[in-house]
């Protein structure tokens, strides 16, 4: 199936959903503007992973779906986490501090608490619904309160067993842990045809989503140099001024595949070609892949045109352009 007929699919299979409940995202923001969904279940049994439509964005054993904001700056946001659906709060744990799991001796230390944060809610139908990874002193809610769909829980945060800022969702129907997206058991094997699935999230949040594509998480024209670590703590960099030495045209992305090449394009404000940069093929599947291609030289002032195009098999998968004026 290619991606775009099994993304229109994806916006038909929610007609018939498997239960009555139709759950919302778990956090009040504009999916694809300033949150992401960057991973899903693993629907396969054993070792190795596999997402619910058989693409890339898990790892072995992930038992959830993971909605993330960009940077630990933009916690400070206080993006709302939300309940999914009409419920009754069951549990939760405030109190842990917000950090980025980087070592594995960090991780080990904070394996009892890897949920974090954290809020249980029991809703209809033997539904019940884990919200992870709140940030500290964000949690409003308490045992026994009833809540609607779209009540606030707390906020964004990375507490607990996270290596980036985001809350993570954990779906159980009568005590089994199950993918809302498909509306399978989590490890039950994922969903090659999407008209297969039977999601419990709506057709709304269904639409919007695009778990077989790569999510473009930023691009811009930087005056410096940019790396990861900087860019998951600090966010996007300054963008370029006429006082900096170098332009570079960066992207940020998340689930690329083995094989997968990235072009980056950057046209000055005379219609000049400044940058036109295509990686090699990629040798494995990345959940994160961070790329720039810069060039000496103060920008001049103006309106530059920055293209990025993910290419899979040759054809373009994603591509995303954005106009920039250099002050």
């Amino acid at each position: 199936m290619s991606v775009r007929s099994a993304l229109a699919a994806l916006a038909l299979l929610a007609a018939s959903p498997a239960m009555a409940l139709e759950l919302r995202l778990p956090a009040d923001c504009r999916l694809g503007e300033d949150c992401f969904l960057q991973q899903f279940p693993d629907m396969k049994k054993g070792d190795g992973a596999i997402d619910p439509f058989c693409g890339i964005a898990t790892y072995d054993g992930h038992d959830g779906v993971d909605l993330r904001v960009l940077s630990m700056k933009d916690i400070t946001r206080a993006v709302p986490v939300v309940a999914v659906a009409d419920g009754e709060v069951l549990r939760g744990r405030d109190g842990v501090e917000d950090r980025l799991v980087d070592t594995p001796g960090a991780r080990e230390a904070i394996m009892p608490r890897a949920c974090g944060n954290g809020v249980v809610i029991a809703h209809a139908d033997g539904l019940e619904t884990q919200y992870c990874h709140l940030r500290r002193g964000s949690i409003v809610v308490r045992p026994g309160q009833k809540l609607k769909a779209g009540d606030k829980i707390g906020e964004v945060g990375a507490s607990g067993l996270a290596q980036f800022p985001h809350v993570h969702l954990t779906v159980r129907l009568d005590g089994a842990e199950v993918d809302p997206l498909t509306g399978r058991k989590v490890g039950e094997d994922c969903v090659a045809d999407p008209s297969d699935a039977r999601p419990l999230f709506s057709p709304a949040v269904m639409a919007m989503m695009k778990p077989l594509q790569p999510e473009i998480l930023g691009l811009g024209l930087s005056g410096s140099l940019v790396d990861y670590d900087t860019l998951v703590v600090d966010g996007p960099p300054p963008q370029a001024t006429t006082a900096d030495a170098v332009r570079v045209a960066w992207v940020w992305l998340a689930n690329v595949k083995v094989g997968d090449t990235l072009r980056i394009v950057l046209d000055g404000p005379d219609g000049e070609r400044l940058t036109d940069n295509t990686t090699k093929p990629l040798d494995r599947n990345k959940a994160i892949y961070f790329s720039y291609a810069g060039k000496k030289g103060s920008p001049v002032p103006g309106s530059y045109r920055l293209d990025v195009t993910v290419l899979r098999d040759g054809s373009p998968v994603v591509n995303r352009s954005r106009q920039i004026t250099v002050e």
